[in-house]
């Protein structure tokens, strides 16, 4: 964790002029440590960034990366925050770190509001995957999910039958226009503001390739929370704005409710939460797997 001294220094090169008045740790991410900078201003006005150290839990994209697509995003209208800057020479604190606005707002969804918000996520998720990706950075390419998946089977040796299964598919890498991926699409990563998303955070696993990929993802993590119900009232949104084959995304839920169960162990989750997680994850194995095998 940053000492005041050290991030003191760290405004003084990236905010001359301003002073830090007060700092706060954000919780909840996992591969990044997230602090809020309160700050005043030469002329007297206040003001709040974000600081993002990436450590040594740290696994997706490098700082410098993560800066540059916010830079695009952010000047092509997306709903990210603001970046300020980027260091990895690690000369002032011990890890890269990059500093973005602060978006005041809420991550939380009313359970009143429910539908409405998941309508929006929807809606939002569709607007991102329908950006133009000629001016991003170079991001990897997220296209087939099956030789990650088979190696995810491997370690998960109760699913050898799917896994026999999958390992005679041909084909299977996605074949239509490569959309910009998010990669962590889910409430957590939204800034809301009334019904509205005015920020989409944490574009750390961002890439290119298969929409379907983020549905997929937003959907297990919907079921996480809300349950089954509202996972078909997200998919049946998204579905009257882009399309949705069921054996494409039956694919990559396998995918990524297998990564779940591999990883989870790793997120530093109470005991009863993650038991629920890996329930749900199976189950939406099962399901998956049934619609896979379908003849």
């Amino acid at each position: 964790m940053p000492n005041a001294k050290d991030i003191r220094h760290m405004i003084e090169m990236h905010v001359p002029g301003a002073q830090l008045k007060a700092s706060e740790r954000l919780v909840g991410g996992v591969s990044a440590e997230v602090h809020r900078l309160d700050l005043l201003q030469p002329d007297g006005s206040e003001r709040r960034i974000v600081l993002r150290c990436h450590g040594t839990t740290h696994s997706g994209h490098d700082a410098e990366l993560e800066f540059e697509l916010l830079k695009s995003l952010f000047e092509a209208g997306l709903p990210v925050p603001k970046p300020i800057s980027v260091d990895a020479t690690r000369k002032l604190l011990e890890h890269p770190y990059l500093l973005i606005e602060f978006v005041d707002g809420s991550s939380s969804i009313a359970q009143s509001r429910v539908k409405t918000y998941i309508d929006k996520m929807a809606e939002v998720l569709a607007m991102v995957h329908g950006t133009a990706t000629d001016t991003l950075p170079a991001l990897p390419p997220r296209l087939d999910p099956l030789p990650e998946l088979l190696d995810f089977l491997s370690e998960l040796s109760e699913w050898c039958d799917l896994r026999d299964y999958l390992s005679k598919l041909e084909n299977s890498a996605f074949e239509g226009k490569p959309a910009l991926l998010h990669g962590d699409f889910w409430p957590s990563n939204l800034i809301w503001s009334d019904k509205n998303i005015i920020s989409i955070l944490d574009w750390e696993d961002a890439a290119i390739g298969d929409p379907i990929s983020d549905v997929a993802c937003t959907c297990l993590e919907l079921r996480y929370i809300y349950g089954e119900k509202e996972v078909k009232g997200f998919l049946s949104s998204y579905a009257n704005l882009r399309q949705i084959e069921s054996k494409r995304l039956a694919l990559w839920l396998v995918y990524v409710a297998a990564a779940a169960l591999l990883n989870m162990g790793s997120w530093r989750l109470e005991p009863s939460r993650e038991a629920h997680m890996r329930r749900t994850a199976i189950r939406t194995m099962e399901e998956a797997s049934t619609i896979l095998m379908a003849r």
